[in-house]
């Protein structure tokens, strides 16, 4: 399965509108393999600054649902990607899960709400497409798309939450006094 193209003009039109008052809703799907190619990087982290910023700045005035890839896809087709993707994986969903513990504490209202679609051993991609759809006065841009991406995020076992759980935060001495564990 080949990615689309990503219209980075209309993206860059959507994530914009996130900062006017009569938007209270957004979902953001990002499951194309596209954005882990390297001339993706810098617009992935366009993105990634024009979501936190538009959490830490509207709070509970605007809620945000987020759809990445929890695992990448492992058919005879994509078992020969290049290294370069598992690793832009592996270091975007680290940032990701830093940023969310770091900036906006578990419970806070800007806390991110990012969840990890599954794809089953035999999906080549996901079965949502890449979107940003907004709420605006009550309506979404693309009710259809919307609904969709609402849905998958509903459905028990299609994704799981991405949180901060699997990080590492006590450094390099952590294991120095284990009854800090007790």
């Amino acid at each position: 399965m080949t990615d689309p193209v990503i219209d980075i003009a209309s993206w860059r039109e959507r994530l914009a509108g996130l900062e006017a008052p009569d938007v209270t809703a957004a979902v953001v799907v990002q499951c194309g393999q596209v954005w882990l190619q390297p001339e993706f990087t810098a617009f992935r982290n366009e993105v990634d600054q024009a979501l936190m910023t538009a959490q830490l700045r509207r709070g509970d005035r605007l809620t945000l649902t987020r759809v990445i890839l929890h695992n990448l896809p492992l058919t005879p087709e994509t078992i020969s990607r290049p290294p370069a993707v598992d690793q832009a994986f592996a270091e975007w969903h680290e940032r990701l899960s830093a940023t969310g513990v770091l900036l906006c504490p578990a419970g806070s209202s800007a806390a991110p709400r990012i969840h990890r679609l599954i794809l089953r051993g035999d999906q080549s991609g996901a079965d949502i497409p890449d979107m940003v759809e907004l709420l605006k006065n009550g309506d979404w841009t693309d009710p259809h798309k919307a609904e969709l991406a609402l849905h998958t995020v509903t459905t028990a076992g299609a994704t799981t939450p991405l949180t901060g759980y699997d990080m590492d935060f006590d450094g390099p001495f952590g294991d120095a006094d284990p009854s800090i564990y007790m």
